[in-house]
């Protein structure tokens, strides 16, 4: 196994345990030492990589973005409607995780990772929109990543009524009404 293969395996590892030991009790109730055994990595290996457990939950969410990212359509531009389609999906396909990550007070964890994974695509210029200067304006990313993160935590916890794709629509129709209508 080459290091960036030992590495992956080592974060799932340790992030399923996390999981794991979180469905059964509350997360300040995990010890380091328990949650090393249970994933089969050393001590060392948790202080040398993580100085708590949220940058294990955090650690696993951008390389599940970076998944998320490669899974994008290979276009130059990506729509609005397109992106958060995609998001809820993501969103959707891991809903046990992120319900218990909910539960367990790691929402922000969330809002944190969608801002970075957005920052990112707005850095490399790949949204379609027709006002840029929005997407950079002063608190703009704060105010969308919350509104989405948000509207998604809500979708999974009424276990899904309407589809992905709804709420991008949503998303996009929100985000072009804008504050003057």
């Amino acid at each position: 196994m080459s290091p960036q293969e030992r590495k992956q395996h080592n974060l799932t590892a340790i992030y399923q345990a996390l999981l794991t030991l979180m469905s059964r009790k509350p997360i300040s109730l995990i010890s380091i030492t328990e949650l090393c055994q249970a994933a089969h990595v050393s001590r060392t290996y948790f202080y040398k990589n993580f100085g708590h457990f949220d940058q294990i939950i955090t650690a696993f969410q951008q390389q599940y973005m970076l998944h998320y990212l490669r899974e994008l359509p290979n276009t130059p531009k990506i729509t609005l409607a397109q992106l958060m389609t995609h998001y809820f999906e993501i969103i959707q396909q891991d809903a046990a995780n992120n319900r218990l990550l909910i539960q367990n007070g790691k929402s922000l964890i969330f809002t944190a990772t969608f801002q970075t994974v957005f920052t990112a695509l707005i850095h490399q210029d790949r949204i379609e929109a027709s006002d840029r200067n929005s997407l950079t304006a002063p608190y703009y990313l704060e105010f969308f990543s919350g509104a989405v993160v948000n509207l998604a935590i809500t979708w999974l916890q009424h276990d899904f009524p309407e589809p992905a794709s709804y709420l991008a629509q949503q998303v996009v129709y929100f985000a072009k009404k804008g504050p003057s209508d």
